[in-house]
């Protein structure tokens, strides 16, 4: 199948469930499985197919929004009902305890900017919660954080998408190639979440 076939083929499922499969894939990258759900592919898509208005940018980034708010809402929630109780299950006292100490001295900016960092960003909502951080303040910093985050990778696919006949016309000429390079992206983006999560097992330790 050539490339082009697959963007066309991805373009319908997109146009049927776009908004659920973004809303799904950033509501669960945001959580402790995050590293496993390229949440960020799946949002550039829409962001790539919002361009040719088969689906609208607007809701695109609403859903990604929501998915991403939904999940730090419930990790805050989580850890004012629970306490340390997933900390300790999940083995992330040492990102917690300096979660605690950023909240202290940096409050509302840390939380914001700390939300938009992968793989820490559920631990730091979970920790505001069982600090009993604000929850008003809590839920505008939150907000915000998963809002630049859903945007900024929509904003991505929307930016490729306005080059799509350049892209779809390089693909047709490259033929087999064009599939090369798509498994070797695919590789590249693999390897990258891989050692990033390995990266914050290490800090664990």
């Amino acid at each position: 199948m050539d490339a082009t076939i697959l963007i066309q083929k991805l373009e319908v499922i997109y146009h049927l469930y776009g908004y659920l499969i973004i809303f799904i894939s950033s509501l669960l990258e945001i959580s402790p499985f995050g590293w496993i759900v390229p949440g960020g592919t799946f949002l550039s898509l829409g962001g790539f197919f919002a361009y040719g208005e088969n689906i609208s940018l607007t809701l695109t980034i609403f859903s990604g929004w929501a998915g991403a708010w939904i999940t730090l809402i419930a990790s805050y929630s989580f850890g004012r009902t629970t306490g340390d109780y997933l900390i300790k299950k999940f083995k992330q006292k040492k990102i917690a305890d300096k979660a605690k100490l950023l909240l202290l001295r940096h409050g509302g900016t840390i939380l914001t900017t700390s939300m938009l960092s992968n793989l820490t960003r559920f631990w730091v909502a979970y920790v505001a919660g069982s600090q009993r951080y604000p929850f008003l303040n809590f839920l505008f910093y939150s907000g915000v954080a998963s809002l630049a985050w859903s945007s900024l990778f929509i904003a991505v696919g929307y930016l490729v998408g306005s080059g799509r006949a350049k892209l779809e016309t390089t693909f047709a000429r490259l033929g087999v190639l064009s599939w090369l390079l798509i498994i070797l992206a695919a590789f590249v983006l693999y390897s990258a979440i891989k050692k990033e999560f390995h990266r914050s097992r290490g800090h664990e330790a």
